[in-house]
């Protein structure tokens, strides 16, 4: 079902506002030469440099340093402390500590009796917001788009849909040639990647179905497999040349709800390379979906 084929040129353009003109021209009676009066440091603060690249308005310093803050803090399992913080963000610990302190005081941190912080559930707020307002579909894009530049071939996720692995979201990489895969593809669950990989991560009570109804299925032994390494790969690349390789993308509760895979002409595809792609966008993906409780990945062909 695959092939390759030529890849498709993308690029964006956007409208460059022009700086606006202001001219002072004296009385008329003596008219004298043109004056453009030079703007005051405020005016010039707003408006930016013409020509420049910085921006009009400049981010306010602290600001950063408390995002910059909640995001280390976002890496950490444990409560921390304020040298520690201070540490890895590159500061002393007098300002972290104001941070931390500044923090709590709007509710996003607490101060624990031994003296750690540790977030609040407040900011988990803002992650259900951003996916009301984008869902997981959307958000994943870009992480799919990295991944496919990354590994320099088609990455896509896929869904189990009654006896087949569907194609639910797909990036192309920047190479001309690759592999063609479109949105809405069924792939098989006894060869394709996905179709193995969601196989073997599947409870009795889809896979019994599936094998009462003759649904050809990988044999157990390769399941297995499939479960101890994490991945899984495609068995039918003598058909078309095109080799594929799986992991999981698991909901916030624990089930595996998809399959992120990578698809590449067989006589350049390397396992080490594909999960290297692969495995930086399905921590994010998963990021996205433990925000995400519903029934799982609303995700649209």
């Amino acid at each position: 079902m695959n092939s390759v084929t030529g890849g498709n040129a993308f690029s964006r353009s956007s409208a460059v506002p022009q700086p606006g003109r202001s001219d002072t021209v004296g009385p008329t009676t003596d008219p004298g030469p043109v004056t453009c009066p030079g703007p005051t440091a405020g005016t010039e603060a707003r408006r930016g440099t013409v020509g420049s690249d910085r921006p009009a308005t400049r981010p306010l310093g602290t600001v950063l340093k408390a995002l910059a803050l909640l995001d280390s803090l976002a890496d950490t399992n444990e409560p921390v402390r304020s040298a520690v913080l201070a540490r890895a963000l590159g500061t002393t610990r007098a300002e972290a500590h104001r941070h931390l302190i500044t923090l709590e005081a709007a509710g996003w941190m607490e101060r624990l009796p031994d003296g750690a912080y540790r977030l609040t559930l407040r900011p988990a707020r803002l992650g259900h917001a951003a996916l009301r307002q984008a869902g997981v579909g959307e958000r994943t894009a870009p992480l799919l788009e990295r991944a496919a530049h990354a590994a320099g071939e088609v990455v896509s996720i896929a869904v189990l849909d009654s006896d087949t692995s569907r194609v639910v979201q797909r990036a192309e990489p920047g190479r001309s040639l690759h592999a063609t895969l479109f949105l809405g593809d069924r792939l098989s669950l006894h060869s394709s990647a996905s179709g193995r990989l969601l196989m073997a991560f599947a409870t009795a009570d889809v896979i019994e179905p599936l094998r009462l109804d003759g649904v050809p299925l990988p044999a157990e032994e390769d399941l297995s497999t499939v479960r101890a390494t994490g991945w899984a790969t495609s068995t039918d690349d003598d058909d078309d040349g095109i080799a594929a390789l799986a992991i999981p993308l698991r909901r916030y509760d624990g089930p595996v709800v998809a399959a992120l895979s990578v698809h590449g002409p067989r006589e350049r595809f390397a396992v080490t390379e594909a999960l290297a792609a692969l495995r930086p966008a399905a921590h994010g993906i998963e990021q996205l979906l433990r925000l995400d409780t519903g029934a799982g990945l609303r995700l649209r062909a």
